[in-house]
């Protein structure tokens, strides 16, 4: 049998950490099982509030959270292995992304800062575990972001056609497979894909995200605002480029920072593109 390893990812809607068993051999990786562990709810709360916080953030806090996400992340590997019958000796690694708190690819001096202590998770675990994977690329004068198109060059890229990955999460982007063999395969942000839709949904709707996409389909596009959006410089920057999704609260309003602009989302009076047009957006 070929290696077998573990992935987890907490994204930026937080309900939930994924955790996958794949076995990977030089060609192919087999999908060996899966499931989407729970994040309890006080835990969220106080995720959201250290991202949403000042400037000068709580550094007790900062570690108490960190502790408290490596072990969700070691109970999420644990129920995973219970529910495939594979036992922790026969992983080889697990790769945990971790959960960011900050992404700032373009300051002086960039950053990107994720919790979930993967010592914790080694230890529990008994597994090998790398974490910490945006920091490096960043250290190698990458942007941080988006780290997929390795996998999408490695196992989707074909001779007979060029061809563009779309991945959607809170931000969207794009990999860009040549068929010519020399040519390297490329990728960045798009923009944002469902982190205003996620944020939305918290506030007015009393879930973590649009189900079905059923609230947007239900509404139509606000086309000042979009506008607004789209004259941000990110979306004429050449590649490569990365954006971060990065908020505060502050007199009853949401302050989003995404790229290069800042957009103010009232609580109470809420408004927002539909998210249906999340590609209009990214283009």
């Amino acid at each position: 049998m070929s290696p077998l390893y573990i992935g987890l990812m907490s994204g930026t809607s937080l309900d939930g950490v994924d955790a996958v068993l794949v076995e990977i051999d030089d060609s192919i990786i087999t999908h060996r099982a899966a499931i989407t562990f729970p994040m309890p709810d006080p835990l969220r709360q106080e995720i959201l509030a250290l991202i949403t916080s000042s400037k000068t953030i709580d550094l007790q806090r900062f570690g108490v959270l960190d502790v408290q996400l490596g072990e969700l992340f070691a109970t999420a590997v644990l129920d995973l292995l219970s529910q495939s019958n594979c036992r922790a000796t026969s992983v080889c690694a697990i790769g945990s992304h971790g959960q960011t708190l900050w992404h700032q690819p373009n300051h002086e001096n960039p950053f990107t800062l994720q919790i979930g202590d993967p010592n914790r998770i080694a230890e529990r675990t008994g597994i090998t575990t790398v974490a910490d994977f945006r920091r490096r690329d960043m250290a190698a004068g990458g942007q941080g972001a988006p780290l997929v198109p390795a996998y999408h060059h490695a196992h989707l890229r074909a001779s007979s056609e060029t061809r563009v990955i779309l991945n959607l999460g809170g931000m969207a982007n794009i990999t860009l497979l040549p068929s010519t063999p020399d040519a390297p395969t490329t990728g960045f942000d798009t923009g944002p894909g469902n982190v205003l839709m996620d944020l939305h949904a918290r506030i007015h709707m009393d879930c973590h995200f649009d189900k079905a996409g059923a609230w947007a389909a239900s509404g139509c596009v606000d086309a000042q605002l979009l506008g607004d959006m789209l004259a941000d410089p990110y979306f004429t920057a050449p590649p490569r480029k990365a954006q971060g999704a990065n908020a505060s609260m502050k007199h009853g309003c949401w302050h989003i920072r995404i790229g290069t602009r800042a957009y103010r989302l009232p609580i109470s009076k809420p408004r927002s593109p539909n998210s249906r047009h999340a590609a209009s957006a990214m283009r």
